[in-house]
């Protein structure tokens, strides 16, 4: 059996795969015309391939993406949807850095640090101001929507902070013990009513495209804060800046925008209560990273050579 490895981080990661599986012919291609020559032949792929890549695999039974993410794929590749290609995705692999991530900015923006940053910039000391602005998070409730490896290392980060912590989802999961109640999309308004901090972690699709729009919005607290960590597009840009000019709601943190990079001329840079990281909240140091994307792909390919059912397996008509 053959498997193209395709990406380049796991190049210090392969001789531990070809020691694990010597009857397996893994194959580093890295360029479009390595792959092109050797992609006939192959079964597996670690990485993502281009249309004309995928148009000239032929014995392709399973594809093992590089992020959660599955945009990258379905929109190069529409076609593998009506297919019986198997799709797993790196899913959880930047899941504990993006719990950390979405708590820190929970905390920047209930400590008001960009505040501080400022006063510090102008070697300014304003206790008396400070003390009208610093809140608690541990006697509010965090609203999950999305429950999955990322809103759960968020979830229970949350709770250890004493925070209240309720969630949505698509899908059918057990919060027990991190979240206190589980409901399905339908409920999404009576989580955005009741939380104080508002926590995007579902996974981008066509159908969750401005999933939170001005209605939405404008079910929350005005001392509410949302904070986005998976795709930007899931809350409509026009409607949020709106809601945090007029405030309508209190402050955000996105590390996820509609369009990335941010242009230079949103007006989401200037406005104070708003904090943005661009794109990072999975990552810390790169071969971390590589190396927990790299072991989920061991993972199944020790599965795969095994007949046992693979992790993090996409359904290809919901695309997550």
């Amino acid at each position: 059996m053959k498997a193209l490895l395709l990406a380049t981080f796991g190049i210090p990661y392969y001789p531990a795969l070809r020691l694990e599986h010597p009857d397996l012919d893994l194959i580093e291609a890295f360029s479009d015309e390595d792959i092109l020559r050797e992609i006939d032949s192959s079964e597996v792929v670690f990485g993502y391939l281009t249309a004309e890549q995928f148009a000239a695999a032929g014995n392709l039974k399973w594809i093992q993406t590089l992020d959660a993410g599955m945009e990258g794929l379905f929109n190069a590749v529409p076609g593998i949807v009506d297919t019986d290609i198997e799709v797993t995705n790196s899913r959880g692999a930047g899941a504990p850095m993006i719990g950390e991530h979405g708590v820190a900015l929970m905390l920047a923006l209930a400590r008001q640090l960009p505040r501080f940053l400022a006063d510090k910039s102008n070697h300014r000391w304003d206790q008396d101001g400070a003390l009208e602005v610093v809140e608690y998070l541990g006697n509010k409730t965090c609203g999950i929507v999305g429950l999955g490896k990322s809103g759960r290392e968020i979830g229970w980060r949350a709770k250890a902070l004493g925070m209240k912590v309720i969630a949505v989802d698509e899908q059918a999961v057990d919060g027990d013990p991190i979240v206190e109640e589980v409901w399905g999309r339908s409920k999404l308004n009576d989580l955005l009513a009741q939380s104080d901090y508002v926590v995007v972690t579902a996974p981008y699709t066509p159908r969750n495209e401005n999933l939170i729009g001005a209605a939405e919005l404008s079910l929350m607290k005005q001392t509410a804060r949302i904070v986005v960590t998976s795709r930007g597009r899931l809350v409509e840009h026009n409607a949020l800046v709106a809601a945090l000019k007029s405030g309508q709601i209190a402050g955000a943190g996105l590390d996820a925008t509609i369009v990335e990079p941010l242009p230079a001329d949103n007006e989401l840079w200037d406005l104070q209560n708003v904090i943005i990281t661009p794109h990072i909240a999975g990552n810390a140091e790169q071969e971390l990273l590589d190396k927990r994307t790299v072991d989920i792909f061991a993972e199944n390919l020790r599965r795969y050579v095994s007949s046992q059912p693979l992790i993090n397996t996409v359904d290809k008509d919901l695309q997550y």
